[in-house]
Parts: C-alpha cells; structure tokens; sequence
C-alpha cells in the first residue's frame, strides 16, 4: 500500500512539472519585459533574446581580467521606433545583480558583438553584449540606459530549460531513496 501511494505521489509531481514546462506556467512579475518579450519606451524597442555566462569565450579577451569572475552576455535586438536616429553603444548595456550593483558593459572581440552605429527609425539591430561578473553573482536584471531610454529586463535566476531535468533527477533520487528504505526493512 506504501508503495504505491509514494508512486502515485511521484508521477502526480511529475506530471505537475511537466505541465508547467510544457504551458510556460510561470510567476507573475512586475518588472516590464522578461526575456523574448519586447518592451518599449516610446523611442527604442528592447528584446532580449539570451542570457548566458561561460568561464572563457572563443575571442578575445579569452579569460576575465579579476580571476575568480566569469563573462556573461546578453543577445538583444534594438529597433529605432521614434521619428529620429538612435545612437547605439554597447556601454550602454548593465547587468543589475541581487545585491543592485551594475556591471558595465565591455569590448569583446566577437564577431557578433552589438556594434556602435546611429540607427535609423524603423531599423532593427541584433548582437551581443559582454560584462564580467562574479562567478558567484546572481544576476536578476539586464538594463538598458542612454540618457534618453531606460528600460530593464528580467534575467530569471534558473533558466527554465533547466527546470526539468532538475525535477526529473529530484524525482529520481527520491524512487531511489524510497527503494532503499523498503529493501532494507
């Protein structure tokens, strides 16, 4: 009788994961974009697409200067909505951690880096924009501040690919744990 009620427990929780991934059931937030999502202020569109870190990258710089830090970068997508051009600098990029400190923004020597350029109105750009963080900073935000737009998006703290495999390798060490009880009494 144990046995099967822990069993029916587990796919129940199995289930519920599955479905929130599948249905991208997630809290609500107040903040105005998360990421995919575009937002704008009126001037600018802002879509960030990726969040990702990595101890190195493939190009220059290849390590980060402050040892113990890692690279993260930001793929977004700009477009110019209001009648005149927007200037466009990856130094206007932050990340905003838990603690709200802002990293900067910094050159990278990748070919998809978000390149400085005047965009026209109606002109949409996409690349990438690289800070150096702490390997045990976590970051919550990606801001985006010219003087003339800020607008901020939310970096979730677990990406949601890795949601599920969590859940499955909880649920397992959990029919694993039961076993092992039951074998041993």
């Amino acid at each position: 009788m144990k046995y099967g009620m822990t069993t029916g427990v587990l796919l129940i929780l199995l289930s519920i994961g599955t479905l929130t991934l599948v249905f991208n059931i997630r809290p609500a937030k107040s903040d105005p974009a998360n990421i995919g999502e575009w937002t704008s202020d009126g001037r600018i569109e802002l879509c960030v697409h990726l969040f990702d870190t990595s101890p190195s990258l493939e190009f220059y710089p290849h390590e980060p200067e402050i040892i113990g830090y890692i690279f993260a970068w930001v793929d977004l997508s700009i477009k110019s909505v209001g009648s005149k051009e927007v200037h466009i600098n990856w130094n206007y990029g932050y990340l905003k951690d838990t603690n709200n400190y802002l990293y900067n923004g910094r050159h990278a020597d990748s070919p998809i880096e978000l390149p400085l350029l005047d965009l026209p109105p109606g002109e949409t750009i996409r690349g990438e924009v690289y800070f150096e963080v702490p390997s045990g900073a976590t970051i919550k935000e990606f801001v985006w501040s010219d003087l003339a737009s800020y607008i901020s998006v939310v970096i979730p703290e677990f990406p949601s690919f890795l949601i599920l495999p969590l859940f499955i390798i909880a649920t397992l060490l959990a029919v694993i744990v039961y076993r092992k009880n039951i074998t041993c009494n």
